[in-house]
């Protein structure tokens, strides 16, 4: 019996070893190996699987995908009795969608049981983020990849991503799992120092080589918030925020003037500033071309004509594509496509998770107020800020309901619930 235990068990940590791989490779892969996860999980485990008890993050989220069907009910009704034909995509995309709710139990009972050995998913993310670092230098020092591959443009070095610009994206993510190798590997304290500043530097070039601006801002963010809350590297945070200034100035000051880091730099900066002026243009059809043609700005004035359509219950999973001609397939940003896509109502149940799971994290048991950062360890950490950098509010991202990005929130929650449910706390 014990056999046959560990053989199920290797089989799963296997299948979700395969997980950061099958996002390089594409859709296809990911959705064939979180299909051979769960039918596995079933097929292993289906007499404790049924016993596991949900805890209050695990019912929110079964709230939040029992409303995506209310939802779909609602505005399949709605057209029915308008005598209007409801978008048979709409239909079948929310139904798919409910593929991440089984994703996300699956991953809570098989972490809550010791199955899934969390170290070893942390290595595979880990490793794979190297390889992708690696491969954007390569390509950027020798005008193709490991595979041959020529970079997009003279802007973007993406990879083995090809012309989807999300290597950036991807470094971002999983670069984090980097940082605490030392700490699962229990090395000195001066080690794990050095090795986490150096890697940080390493990783976020292989961001700026990529030439997407919003992770490579979001990667600096991630790193100075794993610092403020470390009590170790607390003290070094003025040293670090020092070095890493200097860096980037010499990074800037040996760059010709029309050399990639100054055009990413200075256009970040305009396109950012263009999107909130763009937010309060009413009509933007009667602006200027040079308006609307900015980066986003049709997809966040698309956004608010949308969702006044549907302001309570929003028109359905994905439905953000198929509500106005011109408009883009998402606006962009995860809080805006669940406000126009689940209205206002579930704008509200994904606010709350966000702020029950940082209640959970950072508020002392039987206190309301009493803060503490001392409850994330090693394991934790790199899972929190994946979390806290993809629900951030002030950045732009691809679809929630993708397939890519999907996959990855509710692993990552279904880690972090299972985390912080059964932690120590610990100063790492």
């Amino acid at each position: 019996m014990k056999n046959i235990d560990k053989y199920n068990s290797n089989i799963i940590n296997i299948l979700s070893l395969f997980f950061p791989l099958s996002l390089i490779m594409g859709n296809l892969l990911i959705n064939l190996n979180i299909f051979l996860l769960c039918v596995s999980t079933f097929i292993f485990y289906k007499k404790t699987l049924v016993k596991f008890k949900l805890n209050f993050l695990d019912k929110i989220i079964l709230v939040f995908f029992t409303y995506t069907l209310l939802v779909l009910v609602i505005n399949f009704s709605e057209n029915y009795f308008n005598g209007e034909i409801f978008p048979v995509f709409i239909l079948y995309k929310t139904l798919l969608f409910l593929r991440y709710c089984v994703l996300y139990f699956v991953i809570r009972f098989l972490i809550s049981q010791n199955i899934l050995k969390i170290e070893w998913f942390s290595f595979a993310c880990a490793g794979c983020a190297a390889f992708v670092c690696l491969d954007i230098f390569f390509q950027f020092y020798f005008g193709n990849n490991l595979f041959g591959i020529e970079p997009v443009s003279t802007r973007h070095n993406s990879g083995v991503f090809g012309d989807e610009l999300i290597a950036g994206g991807y470094l971002q993510r999983f670069g984090l799992f980097f940082f605490f190798l030392p700490f699962i590997l229990k090395k000195k304290l001066f080690y794990k120092i050095s090795f986490q500043f150096i890697f940080f530097i390493i990783f976020l070039l292989g961001i700026a080589l990529s030439g997407n601006r919003m992770p490579f801002v979001l990667f600096v963010f991630s790193f100075f918030v794993l610092v403020i809350l470390n009590k170790e590297l607390r003290k070094y945070f003025l040293s670090f925020f020092i070095f890493t200034f200097l860096i980037f100035t010499l990074i800037y000051k040996l760059d010709h003037d029309e050399g990639r880091f100054k055009v990413s730099a200075s256009t970040f900066y305009y396109s950012g500033k263009n999107l909130v002026n763009t937010f309060f243009i009413d009509d933007i059809t009667k602006e200027p071309p040079e308006v609307w043609q900015r980066p986003y700005a049709l997809e966040f004035f698309c956004f608010k004509h949308i969702w006044k359509k549907n302001p309570i219950f929003g028109g359905g999973v994905r439905s953000y594509r198929t509500a106005e001609r011109g408009c883009n397939t998402h606006p962009h940003n995860y809080y805006f496509e669940i406000l126009s896509d689940l209205g206002i109502v579930g704008f509200g149940i994904v606010v709350f998770f966000v702020f029950s799971m940082l209640h959970k994290m950072f508020i002392r048991k039987n206190t309301l107020f009493q803060f503490s950062l001392t409850n994330i360890d090693a394991k934790i950490m790199p899972f929190f800020l994946v979390f806290l950098v993809e629900f951030f509010p002030l950045r732009s991202s691809g679809s929630f309901f993708t397939t890519n990005n999907a996959a990855i929130i509710f692993i990552i929650l279904a880690a972090l619930v299972s985390l912080i449910s059964e932690r120590k706390v610990s100063n790492y």
